[in-house]
């Protein structure tokens, strides 16, 4: 019988065995599962995801430190997020003295009493020739009447382009609407008040846009309270053409890349969003394949290298066996972390952005498999010391058996319940490692765990549960996973525990 069909019979075995307890049962299928979700997860992940993840930018229509959507039924008061394609509202229109104005009406209900985290008035859109210049002006109307003029307008000169493009994050003449729609309560205050009010606005404006002003005369300054209801957004698009008719116009900007409005809620997703308002839920289900990666990898290229240099150690001792042995005692003398540290400082002084993620993750790999095989090599030598006396082994040698053959035949079949135990517990520990090393700072770029603990930690705060809670929870899912596999492995161990 071949060593294959000797290790795959051992492994039949050691299958059925696991299988026939509960925790085995649930260990396979907690097994199955992360493995499906990795594999997905890897077949969905975008080639250069590093940067998209670690890049504030993209995430910038994203509320900022969001609760996840679910949070309203824990008792968080939550805002959706609201998006309107102004493309696909019929608009006013009309001409006055050679200009086309189309004016729209988004009517926007803040059933709530908390203010939107901001708003957003995109544009991407190329219009026919003939079309001189451009203006955009947004006005709201607030649900008690107050009209906010011109909380953002535009004035596009279209001479030298015929592309408008605008992207705009904050209301830019928040300061003028607010001080033109509350005069009354403007010219009660006093110059030091009016000073704070001033320089309060442009730093918050969603809500004195979304709010009611008051002035208390206890605390001698503007209060700001959420005022739920409807609001109205007027956006006044308004170009001087020659030769042209508004159907023209209107064509164009229906077949525009982009023309929308969007309020920021104050929940986002599934899982929420991190203080560069990235999706917690993505940079999560991105991370599975990586953990797995990592645990996996690790574990299963420090054992092979473990249990050759154990069963070469054991079987051949000697000069051999001394050396082996003192390069472990040379590898578990030297600290892992201080390494793991300069390997990191170096790669990031020489590697440039683009490179420095895979290039840093493979060096944590390599680190943490040549650290990690030391402890299995000395107990496999102990072992094969042990099955290298028994008397069939001796037997194997009389009749010329080959030390390699006598290795793989009738040392290493012995062995294999004792490895696939020593594989499964040490998954978890590379896993947790790994993330350990996030929150100390040694980041590779990918959206793993353990880096979006890390990024918790220094930007965060314990009241931000969706954010260290579900990677803490995943990781622990994965360790227990492991965990479940090896106590479920403990009767393959040790045959006293069949009884």
């Amino acid at each position: 019988m071949s060593i294959v069909s000797k290790i795959y019979e051992s492994w039949s075995w050691i299958r059925k065995e696991i299988l026939s307890q509960i925790s085995g049962k649930v260990a396979f299928a907690l097994l199955i599962f992360l493995i499906a979700v990795s594999i997905y997860a890897a077949l969905l992940m975008p080639p250069d995801y590093t940067k998209y993840w670690d890049v504030g930018s993209k995430w910038v229509d994203n509320p900022l430190n969001a609760p996840p959507e679910w949070a309203s039924y824990l008792g968080y008061t939550c805002i959706p997020q609201t998006y309107y394609d102004v493309r696909l509202i019929k608009p006013e229109v009309s001409e006055v003295s050679g200009r086309v104005v189309l004016k729209y009406n988004i009517t926007y209900n803040l059933e709530v009493k908390d203010f939107p985290q901001g708003l957003r008035l995109k544009t991407d859109i190329t219009v026919p020739q003939g079309v001189l210049n451009a203006r955009i002006r947004m006005d709201i109307i607030k649900p008690d009447g107050t009209r906010l003029p011109a909380v953002i307008e535009k004035f596009v000169d279209l001479q030298n382009t015929s592309v408008i493009s605008l992207n705009l994050d904050k209301p830019e003449n928040i300061v003028v609407a607010i001080l033109s729609a509350y005069k009354d309560l403007i010219n009660v205050l006093s110059p030091e008040e009016l000073s704070s009010l001033l320089g309060d606005i442009p730093i918050f404006p969603t809500k004195y846009i979304f709010g009611n002003l008051s002035y208390s005369e206890t605390l001698r300054k503007v209060e700001v309270t959420p005022l739920p209801g409807k609001y109205v957004f007027i956006i006044d698009f308004s170009f001087r053409v020659s030769n042209l008719q508004s159907r023209d116009i209107l064509r164009s900007i229906e077949k525009s890349k982009e023309f929308s409005l969007l309020i920021k809620g104050t929940c986002y997703g599934l899982m929420g969003t991190d203080y560069k308002g990235r999706d917690l839920a993505e940079g999560l289900f991105y991370g599975f394949p990586i953990a797995l990666a990592i645990g996996l990898l690790v574990a299963l290229a420090s054992t092979v290298i473990g249990v050759i240099a154990g069963l070469v150690s054991g079987y051949y001792g000697g000069f051999v066996d001394e050396l082996i042995q003192r390069v472990v005692d040379v590898m578990g003398s030297i600290p892992l972390l201080p390494i793991l540290i300069l390997v990191a400082q170096s790669i990031a002084k020489t590697y440039t952005r683009e490179d420095k993620p895979i290039v840093m993750l493979f060096a944590i790999f390599a680190v943490l498999i040549a650290f990690s095989w030391g402890g299995l090599a000395i107990i496999i030598r102990s072992m094969t010391l042990s099955i290298k006396s028994e008397l069939y082994v001796e037997a194997a040698k009389a009749i010329g058996a080959s030390n390699l053959r006598i290795i793989t035949k009738h040392i290493l079949p012995q062995l294999v319940p004792y490895i696939a135990a020593s594989l499964v517990y040490s998954t978890p520990s590379a896993i947790l490692t790994e993330a350990g090393l996030s929150v100390l700072g040694i980041k590779h770029g990918f959206p793993t765990w353990g880096n979006i603990l890390a990024d918790a930690r220094l930007n965060g705060t314990l009241t931000q549960w969706w954010w260290i809670l579900p990677p803490g929870f995943l990781i622990a899912i994965v360790s227990l996973t492991f965990v479940l596999l090896g106590l479920a492995m403990e009767k393959v161990v040790e045959p006293r525990l069949r009884r």
